[in-house]
């Protein structure tokens, strides 16, 4: 047989349990519930910084923060090359690497990882000029720039006051229908004398929440479901977590004044993620027209996860919880089991070294921080002891740091500010702060302990220092000013031609 093709899929901001294959209510993901009767679906798997870039840093390095030391979400631009990341691994082994859709990673790791690129969100792209990015310049094209909706929106927009609303592009402009037409143009003119590396990143559903009309009224507000923990803001208003924390969520909410408000935004955000598993089915369906899809190793994950209405809020920069930290995580792979979930501890740092393993390609000696999981799928082994997380946070403390192990989850923000600390076996929607408790003492200690043993030993390359000076520097470059200042194309068109 062949040597397998590879297809990583990954989605910005999905909450783990918005997959009908999860047992979600409302959600309706068919396209990504044929991965997971293909393969396996892991019940407890977890990124490694709850932010977009750090995280897929972790992904394509498959090395814990501490180890490749990128904190900040600013990269793009990093002057720092990079030959031992997972697409210039498989690259170098003779594989056609391809990325569509969302990098956000750092500019000279894709320029060696993949021989084709296609960009879609304005995090990658020169701070000088949008038009480097291929969707922007797409829609420049066509007209339709100061349409663009995946940046900063006016402050009177929809959804800056409402957090979601309805797109003004039609949906065959949408940032999801480029990122599927051109995985499917790759696919179609592809190299067929070698396999293919396919990263397909798409930017959403992370916010703003704004379907296209088309798909605006998929989801009825009146029939979405909230959890049972959506009590912890709408009747406890988050009581027994550090203060810090509260007055953040009290910010967040202030955008909703009932539970229905905040279920025609998840409405909105259902939609997005159906959205997503339609153009992924269009490319499921290619490979199974070309034969390809019977020798193609499939993941499909997140970059972090999204309240997306756990624990009656949305969104995410509040905490490490499981919400944020917990990522879906669906695998196939030719001889795969099928219909199967493994419930064992997985990180994102493990995603290297089981593609290489599954691929049969050698994995760069003495780099990986992650370990195979392919032993859990075919074999029932156990999953790890402990997941970390770990963030770079601005107030009122620099670090962030989390531990989930199977029972636990711990967070440390200082000795000033405290921790979180719940107890799954009991609490396993994480509404009953007991880090103060002196029956949990011994346990607490020994979280912290396993915590510091792994956070404390590393420096930083990239964090939220460097990431705000660079963000001084470009403030007043046009492609800033589109995608975070609310500005449009049409103001600039005429000084960069």
């Amino acid at each position: 047989m062949p040597r397998p093709n590879v297809l990583y899929l990954m989605s910005d901001q999905h909450n783990a349990n918005h997959m009908s294959c999860a047992g979600h209510p409302n959600v309706r993901t068919p396209n990504l519930d044929r991965i997971a009767e293909r393969g396996v679906r892991f019940t407890s798997a977890y990124c490694n910084n709850p932010i977009c870039a750090p995280s897929r840093t972790s992904y394509v390095s498959g090395q814990y923060p501490h180890t490749h030391r990128i904190l900040g979400n600013n990269i793009f631009a990093l002057e720092d090359r990079n030959p031992n990341t997972l697409g210039a691994t498989f690259r170098r082994y003779g594989y056609q690497t391809a990325l569509i859709g969302k990098g956000h990673m750092v500019k000279q790791w894709d320029d060696e990882a993949y021989e084709h690129i296609r960009y879609c969100d304005l995090t990658d792209a020169d701070r000088r000029d949008p038009r480097t990015n291929h969707y922007f310049n797409y829609l420049i094209e066509q007209g339709l720039a100061d349409m663009y909706e995946d940046g900063s929106l006016p402050k009177d927009h929809p959804a800056i006051v409402h957090k979601h609303g309805v797109a003004d592009l039609p949906y065959e402009h949408s940032n999801e229908a480029f990122t599927g037409r051109e995985t499917l143009q790759f696919l179609q003119g592809r190299d067929t004398n070698r396999p293919f590396f396919m990263h397909m990143s798409f930017e959403r559903p992370h916010p703003h929440w704004t379907p296209a009309a088309e798909h605006a009224d998929m989801y009825d507000p009146a029939e979405i479901e909230l959890g049972p923990d959506a009590v912890d803001w709408w009747v406890n208003r988050w009581a027994g977590r550090p203060e810090f924390i509260q007055r953040m969520i009290h910010n967040r909410m202030a955008a909703f004044e009932t539970p229905e408000e905040l279920k025609k935004a998840l409405a909105h955000h259902f939609a997005l993620i159906s959205v997503i598993d339609m153009e992924i089915g269009r490319v499921l369906d290619h490979l199974a027209e070309t034969g390809d899809l019977d020798n193609t190793i499939i993941v499909y994950c997140a970059d972090h996860g999204d309240f997306a209405g756990d624990h009656g809020t949305y969104d995410k920069n509040v905490g490490i919880y499981e919400s944020i930290h917990r990522i879906p995580w669906l695998i196939s792979w030719p001889g795969c089991p099928g219909g199967e979930t493994r419930d064992g501890i997985i990180e994102s740092i493990d995603l290297f070294p089981t593609l290489c393993e599954l691929a049969d390609v050698p994995a760069p000696e003495g780099v990986l921080d992650g370990q195979s999981f392919v032993p859990q799928v075919t074999e029932c082994a156990p999953g790890k002891p402990f997941a970390l997380c770990e963030w770079d946070f601005p107030e009122p403390q620099r670090r962030f740091n989390a531990i989930r192990t199977e029972r636990y989850r711990l967070t440390y923000y200082s000795h000033e500010q405290g921790g979180e600390l719940y107890d799954h076996a009991t609490d396993p929607y994480e509404m009953h702060n007991v880090y103060e408790d002196p029956q949990y003492a011994e346990a607490r200690l020994a979280l912290l302990e396993q915590l510091f043993d792994q956070v404390n030993r590393y420096s930083r390359k990239a964090d939220n220092d460097s990431g705000r000076r660079q963000e001084q520097e470009e403030m007043l470059t046009a492609t800033r000013l589109i995608h975070k200042r609310c500005r449009k194309w049409s103001e600039f068109e005429r000084f960069l031609d």
